[in-house]
């Protein structure tokens, strides 16, 4: 899995990457089809914004979020990208199970 971190007019810090990192695995554990997260982080003015994109086997999803603390975007941006892949993950599972179904009664 790869995870690439990209701070914009800000610091870099080890903390936020961990975290990063972090939140990366979490979402790879629990949906093992994503291959690559990229994150880019920026400030413009009082708001953080934070964009995360992931990439796997048949799929791409993006997300951003804005929030005065840096942290909260980015947690928020992650949240996003979750859900996008739960609706994607249970979208394929349904697909799936709808087509087993229909192979059975034919």
């Amino acid at each position: 899995m790869t995870v690439r971190i990209h701070f914009r007019d800000l610091p870099r810090s080890d903390a936020i990457k961990e975290g990063c990192e972090r939140l990366a695995n979490s979402l790879k554990e629990e949906f093992p089809e994503t291959s690559k997260f990229e994150v880019s982080m920026n400030r413009n003015g009082e708001q953080h914004e934070t964009h995360v994109h992931v990439t796997g086997k048949d799929l791409e999803v993006a997300s951003s979020a804005n929030d005065h603390e840096l942290q909260e975007s980015i947690v928020e941006a992650f949240e996003r990208v979750r859900r996008q892949l739960r609706k994607h993950h249970d979208k394929l599972i349904h697909t799936r199970r709808r087509g087993a179904s229909r192979t059975e009664r034919g």
